[in-house]
């Protein structure tokens, strides 16, 4: 597709600087494991990703989306290629964090979307911070849904 589009998509990823906002000491990292993704990958990952996977009604999930990074990426690529409103593209972009700054953050960068903090490995696991609907919404769409019993 167009060069002006993709460099349109990647003006707005880059609205926000780098792993900008949140203060992410070497034990933090170590803790959480975040890495974050740099702008110029989340452009190649969405260039080289067929553009219908963001068609209108097609879902975006991140389930380690930190700041947003490639989430923001999804939203413009709906609204500038697909020509979605801000409102619809919300709602099809998901993102899951284990850390309510980030979480907070993703949600400030994307301006709406649903963006809540759980582990996605572990959807049972009670986060500290974690609000209530946030680990029903990890049971109901990631969870186990009944017990399991090991023999």
């Amino acid at each position: 597709m167009s060069d002006k589009l993709w460099r349109a998509v990647e003006e707005r990823i880059n609205d926000h600087s780098y792993m900008a906002g949140i203060s992410r000491t070497i034990d933090r990292v170590k803790a959480t494991g975040e890495i974050f993704t740099p702008s110029e990958l989340v452009i190649d990952i969405l260039k080289n990703t067929p553009l219908e996977m963001f068609a209108p009604g097609k879902l975006i999930l991140d389930p380690a989306c930190g700041d947003g990074q490639f989430l923001v990426g999804a939203k413009w690529v709906k609204i500038i290629f697909h020509a979605q409103s801000e409102n619809d593209a919300l709602h099809d972009i998901y993102g899951v964090d284990i850390m309510r700054d980030n979480v907070d953050l993703c949600k400030l960068r994307l301006g709406g979307g649903f963006v809540v903090m759980g582990d996605a490995l572990n959807p049972s696991r009670i986060l500290s911070d974690q609000l209530d609907f946030e680990h029903k919404f990890m049971l109901q769409h990631f969870g186990v849904t009944e017990e399991l019993t090991l023999f």
